[in-house]
């Protein structure tokens, strides 16, 4: 007698009778009249989610993993139609491919019977594209119906910081829409940026909505989000694109919402008035400023994070997280200074000889530059590998051969690497360093422009370590 696992799936929009009690007995009453066993252990549902994506079905998933034990635990899947089982044509094929060619294992509807022969795969082929241009169409139906939800002012989404969302309505919470009425008068009335403000939050141990840290950009995204002003905010397209005040043009819709606003709109506008005249103000610096010379080298030693060049008037460094409040850590050094400190550094490497370096063949930079891309790229492949266990598609035997396998490609790699970028011991390439070194130094501490300076510190440095505390630079050295 056969044995049979059932999967049962129904998302928000079937029908009563594709209920999963509905599938569960016809499914149970289909078996019993072919005489084929169900345990109870192998009934697999997925109830109110999508058949889109199979990753995205739990049940599914676990029933995937169960059919490549060994010894099979069943012989067939049953399903109520073919598109309970996936409505992704890519899907259906992987899945029933893997389940057939490695586990033996055969898909059942039972109210679309196929024979099997050659013309079961055009009619079978025939199935899954209606199922797919089902799903696909409806995916349009919805947003079709979300749009017109937004124009008559109806909130669709989660709640923003600040509310809370019942029975589909936006309803402030007292103590978070507080904070966003201070973050408004904050920036419009007390001369706060969105920086500071974004400190502030942080050094008061408040969070965002998401427990995250806040950053300038989360503060301005509270600041521009018109449903704080009482307004519905929608893109049909899809992802909202909100940099640069890109809200205010393009098909968005905006319309007045029925719940209570936490701003009034003339402060929401006043508010908007001034964030817009600063952006504008920014994009008009004068296109003959230049970068200084020790632009994209210097590092924070706190976060690792580029030291950003503040432009001819503000003539310094400054680590960008801290700009954006993600970095605790002030790294602001003038330009004047930045240029003594590294001059110095290069003195000490030249009165004491004592310095190291990477060397970097430039026959070998392009392959190291394609080795490196690889070691990324094994990172990722080492995540979807302790994914695929995690969700136990993968047994932790078939997990272990697989990061036995990435562990012994990434050794490799890294071999490989290390063998480009060997160090020369010889005396004779130390000293060629040397005098390389007391070349630059030259430049860098003369009259020389800025163009002439970069040039030549890029020619030996591949990134500067400022450390704040002690007012130090590590000067990483390369040669080619």
């Amino acid at each position: 007698m056969q044995t049979a696992a059932l999967y049962i799936r129904v998302s928000t929009e079937d029908q009563t009778e594709y209920s999963p009690d509905a599938q569960r007995r016809a499914l149970l009453e289909y078996a019993k009249r072919n005489h084929i066993l169900i345990s109870n252990e192998f009934i697999f549902t997925d109830e109110g989610i999508s058949g889109r994506h199979a990753e995205k079905r739990p049940a599914f998933m676990r029933m995937i993993a169960m059919a490549k034990q060994k010894p099979r635990p069943f012989d067939l899947i049953l399903v109520h139609k073919f598109d309970r089982f996936a409505r992704s044509r890519e899907d259906s094929i992987v899945y029933k491919s893997l389940l057939r060619k490695e586990c033996g294992i055969s898909v059942i509807s039972i109210t679309e019977h196929i024979e099997d022969d050659k013309f079961s795969v055009i009619l079978e082929a025939m199935l899954e594209a209606m199922a797919e241009y089902y799903s696909l169409n409806l995916a349009d139906e919805v947003k079709k119906g979300m749009t017109e939800k937004a124009r008559r002012g109806e909130y669709q989404t989660y709640a923003p910081f600040g509310y809370r969302l019942e029975q589909g309505i936006l309803i402030p919470v007292p103590e978070k829409a507080a904070i966003v009425r201070q973050m408004y008068e904050d920036y419009l009335y007390h001369g706060k940026s969105p920086f500071g403000i974004a400190r502030e939050l942080n050094s008061l141990g408040i969070r965002t909505l998401r427990g995250n840290t806040w950053e300038n950009r989360t503060v301005k995204y509270i600041l521009q989000n018109p449903v704080y002003k009482g307004y519905i905010r929608w893109n049909p397209a899809g992802k909202q694109d909100l940099r640069e005040h890109k809200y205010l043009t393009g098909n968005f819709i905006i319309e007045k919402g029925n719940y209570e606003a936490i701003v009034s709109e003339n402060l929401w506008q006043a508010v908007n008035d001034k964030l817009l005249k600063e952006h504008r103000n920014i994009n008009r610096k004068p296109a003959e400023l230049h970068a200084h010379w020790l632009s994209g080298l210097l590092r924070c030693d706190n976060c690792g994070g580029l030291l950003a060049s503040g432009g001819a008037k503000l003539s310094a460094f400054q680590c960008m997280n801290y700009s954006k409040g993600k970095c605790p850590v002030s790294h602001y050094i003038t330009y004047r200074r930045a240029g003594e400190a590294v001059c110095q550094a290069f003195q000490v490497f030249i009165e004491t000889g004592d310095f190291h370096y990477m060397v970097i063949h430039k026959q070998d930079s392009e392959g190291i530059a394609l080795l490196q891309e690889k070691l990324a790229k094994l990172s990722a492949k080492e995540k979807r590998a302790k994914d695929a266990y995690l969700a136990e598609i993968d047994t932790l035997e078939e997990y272990g051969e697989n990061r036995k396998r990435l562990a012994a490609e990434r050794e490799n790699l890294q071999a490989a690497i290390d063998k480009l970028m060997a160090e020369n011991e010889t005396g004779d390439r130390h000293e060629e360093m040397l005098r390389r070194i007391r070349n630059v130094y030259d430049v860098i501490s003369s009259d020389a422009d800025d163009i002439t300076k970069e040039n030549a510190i890029r020619s030996v440095v591949e990134r500067i370590i400022y450390n704040k505390s002690s007012e130090h630079m590590d000067v990483f050295l390369f040669c080619d």
